[in-house]
């Protein structure tokens, strides 16, 4: 009988998310639900009455406002003695051009900042684990992208649907990551990058998409069930054990062409604006 993990998951209400909670509760495992409010607690729990359970604890935060960041994953760490895997699952794909509170462009603050403070807060949890996993959701494509578009991050001039700051802040995410995952294996810490694929979603059927790619989302998308297993693979599946610093498409693994240099890995962090993120730069 496979050992039961302790498992933290944002978006895990919803759409890829909700399946994997899902499957994962199902299989027994303990899960951790970030959410954004109380309301939203409340409304899952009435529709989903299987997640009332011991097994599934709830922790409130707005992921888009950093201090709250910090402030759940402390949450986490006085209520858990350890975190084994961090599914980074939740994400945006906007229709406008949005800001956060801290003054970053809004793909950038929830795709890119927030799973990674969530994850470097919450990495003491996970070296307990003495095996631990993070699991950041990404997207389709990131091997074929060849540059970066930092500035355009940091900086937006001119706002694009899902080829703009949405790709850009998910391929940031990946880059972040795997700059670290050389350091963090020493502390048997693995970080896996996966894309769910294409799949019928709340986002994917919003006016984050461009017009002319509403016929392909029609005919060739997925549902979320297809999304959420391939997330569990690239957690569970054998072939996986032993990978870090890896992104996964249709779970095979994809080499990205870009690798993050000091300045660039550094200019990115810039948009963390909490007063402890001293930790976060190279």
């Amino acid at each position: 009988m496979k050992m039961k993990k302790q498992i933290i998951i944002t978006g895990g209400y919803s759409g890829i998310g909700l399946e994997l909670s899902k499957i994962l509760l199902k299989k027994g495992h303990k899960l951790g639900l970030i959410v954004r409010n109380e309301n939203s607690q409340s409304d899952f729990l009435n529709k989903y009455p299987e997640f009332v359970t011991e097994n599934t604890d709830f922790f409130i935060a707005d992921l888009g406002i950093q201090e709250k960041v910090v402030q759940i994953a402390n949450a986490i760490k006085e209520k858990w003695d350890k975190v084994d895997i961090l599914f980074n699952n939740a994400g945006i794909l906007l229709g406008e051009e949005k800001y956060s509170v801290q003054g970053n462009e809004m793909h950038f603050e929830i795709n890119t900042l927030a799973p990674y403070s969530l994850a470097i807060e919450l990495k003491s949890s996970m070296i307990k684990s003495k095996n631990a996993l993070i699991v950041n959701t990404v997207t389709d494509g990131l091997h074929y992208m060849k540059k970066i578009d930092i500035n355009g991050l940091l900086s937006p001039k001119k706002f694009r649907k899902l080829f703009g700051s949405y790709m850009h802040s998910k391929l940031a995410l990946a880059l972040l990551m795997n700059n670290i995952s050389d350091e963090w294996i020493k502390d048997n810490i693995r970080i896996i990058n996966a894309s769910p694929g294409g799949n019928k979603t709340k986002l994917t059927k919003g006016n984050g998409m461009p017009g002319w790619m509403i016929p392909f989302r029609i005919l060739m998308y997925k549902k979320p069930e297809y999304g959420a297993k391939l997330l569990y693979d690239a957690a569970f599946k054998e072939d996986f054990m032993d990978k870090t610093g890896v992104f996964l498409q249709n779970n095979k693994i994809q080499k990205l062409r870009i690798r993050l240099k000091n300045e660039e890995n550094n200019e990115l962090l810039k948009g963390l604006k909490t007063a402890h993120n001293t930790h976060y730069s190279q």
